[in-house]
């Protein structure tokens, strides 16, 4: 039974070494990037935001999935507050359908609502703060 016997060269094996650290860095990357694609944009539940009208506070709520907004709503306008700030309540219908809509507070405001519109785009914007919390 004869001997043989191998002859390696030292480029052909660090060649063959620095490739195999490659591809294992490779896929490493490719693996991190496809499972932080899962990762979810929000917490899910009901988060709200307060807004100081005629000295009372109005709670605006603005409720997720783990990907998306789902609702946006004010609570507690009393009256008094739908009186002097008559723009609020129609404005949180349009407001709140274009960023559902969009899934962004970067949204053109209405010349009509913009003041109005701003306040409850800083409160929803606010209160999704709290939720990727």
């Amino acid at each position: 039974m004869a001997s043989k016997i191998y002859v390696l060269k030292l480029k052909d094996v660090i060649k063959t070494a620095v490739f195999a650290i490659l591809g294992i860095i490779i896929i490493a990357a490719i693996i991190a990037f496809f499972s932080g694609s899962s990762k979810s944009a929000y917490n899910e539940g009901t988060y709200n935001s307060e807004i100081i009208l005629y000295g009372n506070p109005v709670e605006l709520s603005v409720t997720v999935s783990k990907d998306e907004i789902e609702s946006i709503s004010l609570e507690q306008l009393n009256e008094t507050q739908e009186v002097f700030y008559p723009t609020f309540s129609n404005c949180i219908d349009e407001i709140s359908q274009q960023v559902i809509a969009l899934q962004s507070t970067n949204i053109e405001l209405d010349k009509d609502y913009e003041v109005t519109g701003t306040i409850l785009l800083n409160a929803i914007d606010n209160a999704l703060e709290q939720a990727k919390k």
